[in-house]
């Protein structure tokens, strides 16, 4: 009953904090650390059964560990490669370096301060890329350098956790005991994994064969522990062995379900373990050292942006966008938590630094909202951006379409205008594309489009069309309101992920937004009307009416919303146009004897004849080879008689 009432006790704390926290959008993950800064031993000592919420704890460590092995992507890390190795690798081993030897530094013995540089080292991806996700920042040039650097911590972590439990060994065990363990430790994991890949799939194939679909989660609880409490035993992490067997599992058929299934009582037990992690910082002790935890964390953060810093000027990346990356890294993550709790498991640090790391940690992840906003605040500063080789001035450059992001949209674009022989231009932020294409003869260039220099040196004021086809939602609205200063006629079309964006575009001076989400669903729902053989005026229609509705705003004229749709259908008028081959059967007859022409509400209106459009006494008018004939009516019966022209050709 105790159990039960603490339970009871901690989550209802944690439902007030994060409710309250939420208010300042900071992320759960911190109202539950605070909630057991708030509730722990050493603060309001509300908890009893501190060994129990330990438990409960460890459990929510394998549950976590195993979803992330099951979300643990390949495919992600190959498409990310150069990425995910050079940013990632360099940013967490420059960062090992320095913490390591500041630590050392600080008086820590070498092992101590190799694992606390280390754990330090590691950002948040959860809290990061959800962040990113809800300020539509996750596909940006900066989201997508966050995305493979903390994809490469992700990765870190196996060996990590692999050898964590051997470091206080380093100078106790003999050198070949030592790498037998650690050789032990290795192939129990690959034990581990082959096993998982083997028996899981055969066990839930066997389980839904015989129609128990509610043995499934059973059988995965049952397994999982199992294994986690087998790789315990041979001196693997309990957290290590479980995301080795969610990984074992994660291309399979089966993923998806038990991700699925098993996310409440993740959600659950991951709450327990964040708020015990906050009742294990020493309340008494961060009263007595709050300059030094706080002066840790300044170290931390001032530290992870240099590093990134650096690594953009390397890679001679644009530093406005290493700005944003680097302060959205700039704090430690959730997985030093676990770090840290398999380090207390194995005393491998001190008291005193275990409640240092922990108490920064939190502080660090409390700056994680701001961070983010003033690095992308930083990144919109014009002296950041990256300046534009002056173009080849033999070519000139008049009533040009000027193209923003050389993605699929971009490269599709180009390839219309050249067919149409349109001059055009191309801004790019992505140095590999731009080598790439630069390559292969395309008018490409590596710089910024929201930099107002850069939009002269292309001739913005002489440009006829501008494309923006970018991820970065802020750079778009800055470059729409800045072209539009420039160049007052410019036509502006710029595209969008989502349609609460499309009025702000508009607002700014966008002659025309597209919605990537509300197209794709019209296309859907045009392509489902002619599966169910609907005729391609209907689909037309259909389509034509949501996108008024959904873009009304910005018409002028809006359509009265008692209007039924068979009512627009009727009254919009259509044209269309039928084709008279060599050997149709229309041939020599006279308009006036084709039956469409004695159609209410149709009517032909002009026939197509060489180069030219014929509309005087079309009635007695006789039908020739290579004729074009122009209907015009109401929708329904423009394709009744089109149906007839074609029945009868």
């Amino acid at each position: 009953m105790i159990l039960l009432k603490d339970i009871i006790l901690i989550l209802f704390f944690a439902i007030v904090i994060i409710l309250l926290l939420s208010k300042l959008r900071i992320p759960p993950v911190i109202g539950f650390l605070i909630t057991g800064v708030i509730i722990g031993p050493t603060a309001l000592r509300l908890v009893e059964s501190i060994s129990e919420i330990e438990i409960l704890a460890e459990i929510g460590i394998i549950l976590l560990m195993f979803t992330i092995g099951l979300e643990f992507s390949l495919d992600k890390i190959k498409r990310m490669f150069k990425d995910f190795s050079f940013f990632g690798g360099l940013q967490v081993l420059f960062s090992w370096a320095v913490f390591s030897y500041l630590f050392y530094l600080y008086g820590l013995v070498l092992q101590a301060a190799l694992l606390a540089g280390f754990i330090i080292s590691l950002s948040s991806t959860a809290i990061v890329l959800k962040l990113l996700q809800d300020k539509d920042d996750l596909n940006s040039p900066a989201g997508l350098k966050m995305t493979s650097i903390l994809l490469f911590q992700d990765a870190i972590l196996i060996p990590a956790m692999i050898f964590i439990p051997f470091i206080n060994q380093l100078s106790e065990v003999p050198p070949l005991t030592l790498a037998l363990k650690i050789i032990i430790a290795f192939g129990s994991v690959v034990v581990i994994y082959f096993i998982s890949k083997l028996i899981l799939p055969k066990l839930f194939s066997f389980i839904l064969k015989i129609g128990v679909t509610d043995l499934l989660m059973i059988a995965v609880f049952v397994f999982l522990f199992g294994v986690a409490l087998l790789g315990h035993q041979l001196g693997v992490s309990l957290a290590m062995s479980a995301f080795v067997v969610g990984m074992a599992i994660s291309g399979s058929d089966f993923a998806h379900q038990i991700n699925t299934e098993i996310l409440p009582s993740r959600h659950i037990f991951n709450s327990i373990f964040f708020i015990s992690i906050g009742m294990f910082v020493d309340f008494s002790f961060v009263q007595i050292h709050i300059s030094e935890i706080f002066l840790f964390t300044l170290v931390i953060v001032t530290v992870k942006i240099l590093i990134i810093l650096l690594l953009f000027t390397i890679a001679k990346n644009p530093i406005n966008i290493g700005f944003m990356t680097a302060f959205g890294l700039a704090h430690v993550g959730e997985f030093s938590f676990i770090l840290l709790n398999i380090a207390k498991d194995f005393t491998l640090l001190g008291p005193e630094i275990h409640q240092i790391l922990l108490s920064s940690a939190i502080v660090s992840m409390f700056s994680i909202p701001l961070a983010l906003q003033v690095g992308k605040k930083i990144s919109g500063y014009e002296k950041f951006k990256t300046n534009m080789p002056v173009p080849d001035k033999n070519v000139n450059y008049s009533k040009h379409t000027i193209i923003a992001g050389f993605g699929v949209n971009g490269q599709n674009i180009s390839r219309i205008l050249k067919l149409l022989d349109i001059p055009y231009l191309i801004v790019e932020m992505n140095p590999a594309t731009v080598k790439k294409y630069k390559s292969l003869g395309e008018p490409i260039y590596f710089a910024n489009i929201d930099r107002r220099e850069n939009m002269k040196l292309i001739g913005i004021s002489q440009a006829s069309l501008l494309v923006i086809a970018i991820n970065d939602m802020d750079a778009a609205m800055r470059t729409v309101a800045m072209a539009r200063k420039i160049n007052p006629s410019l036509k502006i079309i710029v595209r969008v992920n989502y349609l609460p964006q499309v009025e702000l575009l508009y607002n700014l001076g966008a002659d025309l937004v597209l919605s990537q989400d509300m197209e794709t669903s019209l296309i859907f729902i045009n392509h489902i009307l002619k599966f169910y053989n609907m005729p391609d005026h209907v689909a037309r229609i259909q389509t034509n009416l949501l996108r008024k509705e959904h873009y009304r705003f910005f018409f002028k004229q809006e359509s009265q919303e008692s209007w039924k749709v068979a009512m627009l259908d009727y009254i919009e008028q259509d044209n269309e146009m039928f084709f008279i081959s060599p050997h149709s059967k229309h041939i020599s007859k006279k308009i006036i004897d084709l039956e469409p022409s004695n159609y209410e509400d149709v009517e032909i209106i002009g026939i197509i004849r060489n180069t030219k459009i014929l509309t005087d006494s079309l009635k007695d008018l006789v039908i020739e080879n290579y004729d074009t004939l122009i209907f015009c009516g109401n929708h329904a019966k423009v394709f009744e008689a089109l149906t007839w022209m074609e029945e009868n050709n």
